[in-house]
């Protein structure tokens, strides 16, 4: 059995979410689409981007732990890393 297109497909810019049809007049003007309001977040998220983008690194340390891994010799720390979980939960929930 064939199955064949009755109709030709919409262009991509007349079609919205819900398969619907967009006319003309339901486009927004150029104004509306130009403005960008950020979330507190997202402004968050940024800052802390640039903020971490200039810190600074030890990439040789990276690089010998990087080494270490592939090689099979890092080992954990397993009460080092749950004792600073701990830490570092309690300080998100301000007991110190």
């Amino acid at each position: 059995m064939k199955i064949t297109s009755t109709s030709p497909p919409l262009p991509p810019e007349r079609i919205v979410a819900g398969g619907e049809a967009r006319t003309a007049a339901a486009k927004p003007s150029v104004a509306e689409s130009e403005k960008v309001q950020l979330s507190d977040l997202a402004a968050r998220l940024s800052q802390l981007e640039t903020q971490f983008a200039s810190s600074d690194f030890n990439a040789e340390k990276v690089a010998a732990v990087r080494q270490a891994i592939a090689e099979g010799r890092y080992t954990v720390n397993a009460e080092a890393v749950a004792e600073r979980l701990l830490s570092s939960v309690a300080e998100l929930l301000g007991r110190k």
